[in-house]
């Protein structure tokens, strides 16, 4: 597979899936359409709205890893792994940002929408990772989902 993280992982990947940052595709969307309604002043104030939060608090204590991440399923974890960007898509490093048992996942659920999904990965100690997918990542994030016994909705 071209598209793969086994020789970052050391042992095949069964699925992985591109993700963003939770809330990335929001702020980038609010700020441009922003800049090209209201010039400068527009940008700022959308880049103002789209900073905040709801209010709920989120335990997500995952590594930075940009714009562009890849997580990855083997038969006994789930990696974090970056991505750098190449002439036409992005690629997988061989650096592993994060990894946790298999074992210490509690749920997995992909929220499918049209344009973007959401999904998200919980853990026995109440920590998550939450990613924004984009519709070209779909099918791979719910292979990722399925392979990690998760739910998509």
């Amino acid at each position: 597979m071209a598209d793969d993280a086994s020789s970052a992982l050391g042992v095949p990947e069964i699925a992985g899936s591109l993700v963003n940052p939770k809330g990335f595709t929001k702020k980038i969307t609010a700020a441009t359409a922003g800049s090209q309604l209201g010039g400068a002043i527009g940008g700022m104030a959308a880049g103002a709205i789209a900073g905040r939060t709801s209010g709920a608090s989120t335990s997500v204590e995952m590594p930075n890893f940009g714009r562009v991440g890849y997580v990855a399923v083997s038969e006994t974890e789930v990696a974090l792994v970056k991505t750098k960007t190449g002439a036409f898509k992005m690629k997988i490093t061989d650096e592993v940002l994060a990894r946790v048992p298999r074992s210490e996942v509690a749920s997995v659920e992909l929220d499918q929408g049209t344009l973007l999904s959401h999904l998200t990965i919980e853990f026995t100690d109440g920590l998550a990772w939450r990613f924004d997918v984009p519709k070209a990542a779909k099918k791979t994030a719910q292979a990722v989902t399925l392979a990690l016994g998760g739910t998509l909705s």
